[in-house]
């Protein structure tokens, strides 16, 4: 496994995250001093038969975390934040480390939530359409300040095969490009 990683320049860290296990345990993987449960086996055998590029996924959030827009990244399933802008920590006055890894479902408005509902109808998760851009009431208060007016939503696959959202917030309706 180590020599795996290390060939596709995967770093114990972000395998561990993957995975949902710390880094030491992937150490010890890779030690023969543990084994890994039977899903993650599957999942590392997954990994390493499949031509994947991890690189593509911190560069992914490279860009996101440096961007000038509103914008952040979640799984798409669970919500659950995987990194955002300076200016989308701004808008939601608090740091990205207190929401890492956090479902955001709960702050979602009725726009938000009527949007959710409609991604079953459009295919979303069938992969018959992999973007919605929707109106949005800004909100400026509890749970979570959301001053965005038009929000797009773009579906894609990390490397490990996750589905994720990028989202990206606007204060006008974008143009057509």
């Amino acid at each position: 496994m180590r020599h795996w990683r290390r060939a596709a320049d995967i770093k114990q860290q972000r395998l561990a995250d993957i995975l949902g296990v710390t880094q030491a345990t992937v150490s010890r993987w890779e030690k023969d001093l543990q084994s890994p449960a039977p899903f993650q086996q599957k999942l590392l055998c997954d990994m390493m038969t499949h031509n994947r590029n991890f690189r593509l996924d911190q560069a992914l959030k490279r860009l996101v975390s440096q961007s000038r827009q509103r914008v952040h990244l979640i799984e798409d399933r669970s919500h659950r934040l995987l990194c955002s802008s300076g200016p989308r920590q701004k808008e939601w006055q608090r740091d990205e480390t207190e929401l890492l890894g956090v479902s955001l479902w709960r702050f979602a408005n009725r726009e938000i939530a009527a949007a959710e509902k409609k991604l079953h109808h459009i295919g979303w998760h069938d992969d018959q359409s992999d973007h919605i851009l929707f109106a949005n009431s800004p909100r400026d208060g509890a749970p979570m300040r959301i001053v965005d007016r038009y929000i797009l939503w773009e579906r894609f696959y990390l490397s490990d095969g996750r589905a994720v959202r990028l989202t990206t917030g606007f204060d006008q309706k974008p143009t057509a490009d």
